[in-house]
C-alpha cells in the first residue's frame, strides 16, 4: 500500500507586490498628513480665537465695574522699585484666576523686577492658558510665564502718511498712546489718561484692542529675511515725521534688538509692564511684519513691535466692541493703521 502525501502550498507576497503596498501606504500617508496637520492648525487657531475673546470678555468686564479700561503700571516711588505691572495683571479677576492676582498684588514688593540679565519671568507670574496662543512654537525662560497676547498701543504718529501729525512718544500731555493701552505710576501722579468705551471715537468694531505675536527666539544676527521677522525684534527704528516713515526705518533695520546681548524678551513675562516684554503692540508695521523697537522710551508703552502670529497668513484681532477677526497680511496700510488708532477719526470703511 503506498501513501501519497499532499505538499501544502503557501501563498504570500511577493517583493514587488510588498513594495507597491508600501508605495501606496506612503503615498496615502503623504496626502493625509497636511489635512491632518491643517486640521491640527484650524483647531489651535479656534482655541487662539476664543482665548482672545476671553481677553476682550475680561476687558469688558472691567470696564463695567471700575468705568475704564485696565493701565499698566511703572515709574514707581523709587528706581528698580517693585510696581511694574501690565494691564493683565488686572485682568486676572476677571479670568478666573483670583489666586495669582492676590499673589501679585501691586502693593507687595515680591513681584521685585531684579534687572535686565537676571529677570526671572518665574518670579513674577505663572503660566496661564488664556494668555497663550497654542499655535505658538516658541519658549524662552523655561516657559513659566510666557505670553503671546498684547494691548494695541496705537499707531507712531495721528498723522500716518504726511507730517504734520503728534509723535505717539512727545512728552507734552496731547499724546501717548492713541490705542486702548494706557499708562500710569503707581502713586497716580502722572502718566496718560485712561482709555474708556466713550474715548473711542472711531468706533469699537473698527478700534483694535488686543492682538497675538510670536514668542522671541534669537537666531544670531541675521539680516532682513521675512521668515525670521516673527520671532524676532530688530533694532531702534527712528521717529521720523508720519507712521510711514518709522514703518520704513523698522523696515530697514538689520540688527537685531540689542545684539549681541541675548536680551531675548518679547513673551518672557506677561506681569510686566514694559513693552519689550509684549506688554503691548502698535499698528505701525503691518500683520507678520517686522518688529522693531522705537527711539521714545518703552516705559510708556512706545515700540513698533508688530502684531504677528503662528498662523498662515494673517493675525487675530480683538476689537474693542468684543468681537475677533482674523485680519490679514496683505491688509491695506491706511486699514490697519485706522484699526490702530482710536480717535483718529480716519475714514476708511472696511477692517478686514
Amino acid at each position: 500500500m503506498s501513501h501519497r502525501f499532499l505538499g501544502v502550498r503557501r501563498k504570500g507576497f511577493t517583493l514587488v507586490e510588498v513594495l507597491v503596498v508600501i508605495a501606496i501606504i506612503g503615498t496615502l500617508v503623504g496626502l493625509l498628513l497636511p489635512a491632518v496637520q491643517s486640521a491640527r492648525e484650524s483647531a489651535r487657531r479656534s482655541a487662539c480665537t476664543n482665548n482672545l475673546k476671553q481677553i476682550a470678555l475680561a476687558m469688558h468686564n472691567h470696564h463695567d465695574t471700575n468705568q475704564m479700561f485696565p493701565q499698566s503700571v511703572g515709574w514707581g516711588p523709587a528706581p528698580y522699585d517693585p510696581y511694574y505691572f501690565s494691564d493683565k495683571v488686572y485682568l486676572l479677576n476677571f479670568l478666573e484666576q483670583g489666586g495669582i492676582a492676590r499673589s501679585l498684588n501691586p502693593k507687595d514688593a515680591g513681584a521685585y523686577f531684579p534687572g535686565w540679565a537676571g529677570y526671572n519671568s518665574a518670579g513674577l507670574s505663572g503660566r496661564i492658558p488664556a494668555f497663550n496662543c497654542p499655535s505658538n512654537p516658541n519658549a524662552i525662560n523655561g516657559g513659566q510665564a510666557n505670553h503671546t497676547y498684547s494691548i494695541n498701543n496705537g499707531t507712531s504718529w495721528s498723522q500716518h502718511e504726511t507730517a504734520g501729525g503728534v509723535y505717539q512718544g512727545e512728552r507734552d500731555g496731547r499724546v501717548r498712546s492713541n490705542g486702548i493701552a494706557s499708562y500710569r505710576n503707581f502713586e497716580k501722579t502722572f502718566g496718560t489718561s485712561p482709555v474708556t468705551m466713550a474715548g473711542i471715537s472711531d468706533g469699537t468694531g473698527k478700534t483694535a484692542m488686543y492682538s497675538e505675536f510670536v514668542i522671541e527666539t534669537w537666531s544670531g544676527n541675521v539680516t532682513n529675511d521675512p521668515k525670521l521677522w516673527k520671532s524676532q525684534v530688530y533694532n531702534w527704528a527712528s521717529p521720523g515725521s508720519c507712521t510711514a516713515d518709522v514703518r520704513n526705518s523698522c523696515l530697514q533695520q538689520s540688527s537685531l534688538n540689542d545684539a549681541g546681548g541675548g536680551r531675548i524678551m518679547r513673551g518672557g513675562g506677561w506681569s510686566w509692564s514694559m513693552a519689550a516684554t509684549g506688554s503691548a503692540y502698535a499698528h505701525t508695521m503691518m500683520p507678520n511684519e517686522k518688529s522693531c523697537q522705537t527711539t521714545d522710551s518703552d516705559w510708556w508703552g512706545t515700540n513698533v513691535l508688530a502684531a504677528v502670529s503662528a498662523h498662515t497668513n494673517g493675525v487675530n484681532v480683538a476689537k474693542a466692541d468684543g468681537s475677533v477677526s482674523f485680519i490679514t497680511d496683505n491688509v491695506g496700510n491706511q486699514i490697519w493703521w485706522a484699526m490702530g488708532t482710536r480717535n483718529g477719526g480716519e475714514t476708511v470703511s472696511d477692517d478686514n
